[in-house]
């Protein structure tokens, strides 16, 4: 290897870690985006959702297996691989649940909770934020609009908190053994998409205090 090339190899690669995550960022969004708009006008006898959320989930999994190919070529990253594996991992696993709440929607086929369409906004506008979050993350010249994103999603966890409290008492209240297991299951995935996103949020927010 020429020393020109060696140089290189030990430059830091912001661009490449930021494009890839600004790239999950922006699918999270798209794809939290379509599901709410699918519950909306949802037909159980329609599974084109279903079918997207699954080309989303691949999709991102593929960009998160990138991050770790650039995490084990490059020697210098915009911040510690710790972080970064931190980072790549939970946004990974909010599409993970995002599409794990839509399967079960589907395979239960139970009359739609109202809860859900509540979650599902919520979920979409935590992505949202996590995608101006991570804009904003850019050489750490914005740390106040990071912060300011992450309360946010920290606040939509909050609310999604309510929305799962409020709907398992009212669907107790129905009395119905099995609608109850299945519907309860789902309530409790989209809960975990929103625990999930706060818990992105609370990284970003880590590193921002190191480095900005």
């Amino acid at each position: 290897m020429g020393i020109g090339n060696i140089f290189k190899a030990f430059q830091p690669k912001d661009k490449v870690f930021f494009v890839l995550f600004e790239k999950v960022a922006q699918s999270l969004t798209a794809m939290s985006k379509e599901f709410h708009e699918g519950l909306l006008d949802f037909d159980m006898n329609d599974d084109t959702m279903l079918k997207n959320m699954s080309d989303y989930e691949h999709k991102l999994d593929d960009l998160t297996h990138e991050i770790f190919v650039q995490l084990g070529e490059n020697f210098i990253t915009p911040f510690d691989r710790e972080d970064i594996n931190y980072l790549a991992s939970g946004m990974d696993d909010i599409a993970d649940y995002l599409y794990a709440s839509a399967k079960y929607i589907y395979l239960y086929k139970t009359p739609l909770d109202p809860a859900y369409t509540e979650f599902s906004l919520l979920i979409h506008k935590s992505c949202v934020e996590l995608e101006n979050a991570i804009s904003n993350m850019k050489d750490f010249k914005n740390p106040k609009a990071v912060k300011e994103s992450c309360i946010k999603i920290n606040s939509y966890e909050n609310i999604a908190d309510d929305v799962l409290s409020q709907a398992t008492v009212k669907l107790f209240e129905t009395g119905d053994a099995i609608n109850i297991i299945k519907v309860k299951s789902v309530l409790e995935y989209l809960e975990i998409v929103t625990d999930k996103a706060e818990d992105v949020a609370n990284t970003i927010e880590n590193i921002v205090i190191k480095y900005a």
